[in-house]
C-alpha cells in the first residue's frame, strides 16, 4: 500500500512522521531556506521548497532574490511557499504581487513545482495565474480556503488543491463541501506542521464517503505527479 503524502510542512522543528512518509517541507523567509535544505538532505523522503512568504516580503533583505535564485539554480529544490495574502491592509499589495510573479517566473524557468499560500485574494491570485501562466513542473495551493468555483477555476488550470487540519476545527461545513465537490484528480492534504496528518486523512474521507487507505493511495499519486520534478 502507498504511504501518505504530506503536500505542505515545514521547519525548523523535525517531524516525526516525516521517517514514514514523504513530506513537502517549504520555506517562507531567508532565515530558514538553509534550514530546509539540511533537513531535505539528512531525511531522504523530504522534498524541499524555497521561497518567501507573502507576509515576509516586506521585512526580506534587498538581496533576498537574488539570494533565493542561487540557491535554486544549485539545489534541486522546488518554489514556495509563496503567494499572496491580503488579510491585512498594513500589508504591502504590490510587493507582494511583484514577489510573487517573480517567483512564478523562476519556478517556469527552472522548472519546479510551487507551493502557493492565498489568503482573501483568490481574484488577483487567478488573474495573475492567467497572465503569467501556471508553471508547468506542478502548481499547488496549499491550505485552501477558496471557494467551490474558484476551486475549479484553478484545477482546470491544472492546479492541485491541498486541505489541511482545517478540516478537523468543528463548523467548517463550506470546506467540507468544497472537499466533496473538487476534482479527486488534482486533490492533496497535509498537516501544514501543525496537524496529524492521518487525522486529516481520516476526516477527508469521511467527508468524501470514501475509505483512508483510499484516500491515502489517491493523494500519494497525486504528490507524485504535483511534485514529480523532485521526488526520490
Amino acid at each position: 500500500m502507498p504511504t501518505a503524502f504530506d503536500a505542505h510542512s515545514h521547519v525548523p522543528e523535525p517531524n516525526p512522521q516525516w521517517a514514514d512518509h514523504p513530506a513537502v517541507i517549504c520555506g517562507t523567509c531567508e532565515a530558514d531556506w538553509k534550514e530546509v535544505l539540511h533537513q531535505a538532505a539528512a531525511h531522504r523522503h523530504l522534498i524541499p521548497m524555497l521561497g518567501l512568504h507573502p507576509c515576509r516580503v516586506a521585512k526580506a533583505s534587498p538581496r533576498w532574490m537574488l539570494q533565493l535564485e542561487d540557491l535554486l539554480r544549485t539545489h534541486r529544490a522546488g518554489v514556495g511557499e509563496c503567494g499572496l495574502d491580503f488579510s491585512a491592509k498594513t500589508l504591502d499589495r504590490e510587493a507582494q504581487v511583484a514577489a510573487f510573479r517573480w517567483h512564478l517566473n523562476a519556478a517556469q524557468i527552472l522548472r519546479r513545482p510551487i507551493a502557493l499560500h492565498c489568503v482573501r485574494a483568490w481574484g488577483p491570485l487567478l488573474d495573475l495565474l492567467r497572465e503569467d501562466g501556471v508553471p508547468a513542473a506542478g502548481t499547488m495551493v496549499h491550505a485552501f480556503s477558496g471557494s467551490l468555483e474558484t476551486a475549479r477555476s484553478l484545477q482546470k488550470k491544472g492546479v492541485f488543491l491541498s486541505f489541511s487540519g482545517d478540516l478537523l476545527k468543528p463548523g467548517r461545513t463550506r470546506l467540507q463541501m468544497v472537499l466533496r465537490g473538487v476534482d479527486p484528480d488534482f486533490l492533496l492534504l497535509e498537516s501544514d506542521g501543525t496537524a496529524d496528518l492521518q487525522s486529516v486523512i481520516e476526516a477527508a474521507a469521511e467527508i468524501c464517503r470514501t475509505s483512508p487507505e483510499a484516500l491515502r493511495a489517491l493523494t500519494w499519486e497525486n504528490g507524485r505527479r504535483c511534485f514529480k520534478e523532485l521526488c526520490p
